[in-house]
């Protein structure tokens, strides 16, 4: 099967099993094919008031994770990177539910990102104490901003042939070659199928603004490179994209410095 055909497939199944169920007049809940970390079903809900419309997790999402042991709503670290998740997403937290004013126009779009979102702040679940005090993706960014042996750009938007946008978060141009990066604290199935539905579904953008000359690499912690299942690494070298351990400054220099 070639790229084209892999997406469509994709996408046919995300379309097919997406749920999506009328509560009321003016309440929809919707139901992803993606599950938490506890093995049920992400959802959240779209609910009109006749002229916008609002996404929320009606705070389920904040509950969850408190009720499996995980505080991110106490004033400190964990508080700190659910905040830059949500700035970084478009969404705001009001009375601990995950909130997004929208229009009709943007209504897929804005599923997505909620889709997206609420697949990153669940990888919480997946993070030792010690990784989530370091708030990764800032510093990330900053270490890169901060080095001048790096050409970067931050975070942007490519849009698919699905007229959805993806969020990339930097690109450096390194030795002649646009490099896209996209930073995770760690590689689970739910985000090796959203990296790559994200890079197949940019195909024909990338391939007019960049040539065939762009790549993609995936930055991980530590921890997630060294817990890095080894069918997630078949399955994105697959279209050529590397992972990258952000703890590894000589491997990341060769690979996206100047």
């Amino acid at each position: 099967m070639n790229a084209n055909e892999i997406k469509e497939v994709y996408l046919s199944f995300v379309k097919e099993n997406a749920v999506f169920n009328n509560i009321s007049d003016n309440h929809t809940e919707v139901i992803t094919p993606f599950v938490d970390p506890f093995g049920e079903a992400i959802g959240f809900s779209v609910k009109s008031d006749g002229k916008l419309l609002t996404i929320t997790d009606d705070g389920f999402t904040i509950w969850n994770l408190s009720v499996n042991g995980i505080d991110v709503t106490k004033k400190g670290r964990r508080r700190e990177l659910l905040q830059s998740l949500l700035q970084y997403n478009g969404f705001e937290l009001f009375d601990n539910a995950i909130k997004k004013v929208t229009t009709k126009s943007h209504l897929g779009q804005s599923i997505h990102d909620m889709t997206q979102l609420l697949i990153n702040v669940y990888d919480f679940i997946q993070l030792s104490p010690g990784n989530v005090k370091s708030q990764f993706l800032d510093d990330v960014k900053h270490y890169f901003i901060k080095n001048e042996n790096y050409a970067v750009f931050p975070s942007f938007s490519i849009a698919g042939k699905s007229r959805l946008e993806h969020r990339f978060n930097f690109v450096f141009i390194s030795k002649g070659v646009s490099k896209i990066t996209r930073v995770h604290n760690n590689i689970t199935k739910q985000q090796v199928d959203t990296i790559l539905a994200s890079w197949l579904d940019t195909s024909e953008f990338r391939k007019r603004e960049y040539g065939d000359k762009e790549q993609l690499y995936i930055i991980v912690s530590d921890e997630g490179f060294k817990n890095i299942k080894e069918d997630h690494l078949v399955a994105l070298q697959e279209y050529n994209i590397d992972v990258l351990n952000f703890a590894d400054k000589q491997e990341l220099e060769l690979k996206l410095g100047k």
